[in-house]
């Protein structure tokens, strides 16, 4: 849908508009065909990966009763050790579990890419698919990881201290700071391959320098919406859990209903993550209008209106 340009200096050139111009617009087409397929895969990719903790930890307890009082005696500190002293990662599922995860994600991350392309009218290509993916590891790779890195080491120093919030500080920061630095480098992969669909035929070097700029022109609009979109995810999912540890799970209507609060929160994250992908390609296709648009020269004799056009149709 063409979006309505904001109002600019020079008579006839709109302006470029940062990504929260677009938050609105980016709220429907969740329930699309590929919005459904991606959160389908997500489902899919979290199942998978669920049972595979499940199986670990019933090979690692030798299939006790442990499980049936999953919330009443189960502590954080029986979690704890489990994690650090339990052995749990030398056991090992076998290899269809993790192949399931894979092509779970995969499906997520395709049907995404579908997702973005039919936001913008575009065929949805394996190239700038695959291409836009390196693209985003050598634009992004070096200074978002620098970044996370020395966000990580201050709050390991302040957890060093010994003191107890601090300490949590640096556990819950830490945690937030890296599921941030995946989101930050997914959506320079956003930007990436949907710049080279859009314009397939400009040069590798004017690619990578315009989507570089495409990111880090608004970087406090682009860190601002990971920040919140990974609050928002990460919030859901602890609020389940916390429900389904006061919960308990001493029967199996209480364990079918954890799981279904689980993949409904599941399912809400998988349209808030289609909700910042059909973002990114509205913000990308306003952007590339504007800089596809020249201001127009004194008209000698009068004609007919120009035509204004749009990725979007």
């Amino acid at each position: 849908m063409p979006q309505p340009e904001p109002p600019s200096a020079t008579p006839g050139r709109p302006l470029p508009r940062g990504p929260w111009s677009f938050l609105a617009a980016a709220g429907p087409g969740g329930f699309s065909r590929w919005g459904w397929q991606l959160m389908a895969g997500w489902v899919a990719f979290s199942l998978s990966t669920s049972v595979l903790w499940a199986l670990h930890l019933g090979r690692l307890t030798g299939w006790s009763s442990l499980p049936n009082y999953w919330g009443e005696l189960l502590t954080a500190r029986d979690l704890w050790e489990l994690r650090v002293n339990g052995g749990l990662a030398g056991h090992w599922t076998g290899p269809w579990v993790p192949l399931a995860a894979a092509a779970a994600l995969a499906w997520f991350l395709w049907s995404g890419w579908r997702l973005q392309a039919a936001t913008l009218g575009l065929p949805a290509r394996l190239g700038p698919w695959l291409r836009g993916g390196l693209d985003a590891l050598l634009l992004g790779g070096i200074p978002l990881t620098v970044l996370a890195g020395l966000l990580l080491w201050g709050l390991a120093r302040l957890g060093a201290t010994g003191i107890q919030g601090l300490g949590w500080l640096d556990w819950v920061g830490g945690g937030l700071v890296r599921l941030a630095w995946a989101s930050a480098l997914f959506l320079q992969w956003w930007l990436c391959r949907l710049g080279r669909a859009v314009d397939p035929d400009r040069g590798l070097r004017a690619h990578l320098g315009l989507s570089l700029e495409r990111f880090w022109r608004h970087p406090l609009q682009w860190f601002g919406l990971i920040l919140a979109g990974v609050l928002l995810r990460t919030g859901l999912s602890l609020l389940v859990l916390v429900l389904a540890w006061r919960w308990g799970g001493g029967s199996i209507p209480k364990v079918c209903g954890f799981l279904a609060l689980q993949l409904a929160a599941v399912a809400v994250n998988a349209w808030l993550i289609g909700w910042f992908l059909r973002l990114v390609a509205l913000f990308l296709d306003q952007d590339a209008r504007v800089r596809g648009q020249a201001a127009p020269a004194p008209a000698v004799a009068a004609g007919p209106p120009p035509v204004e056009s749009s990725f979007l149709g």
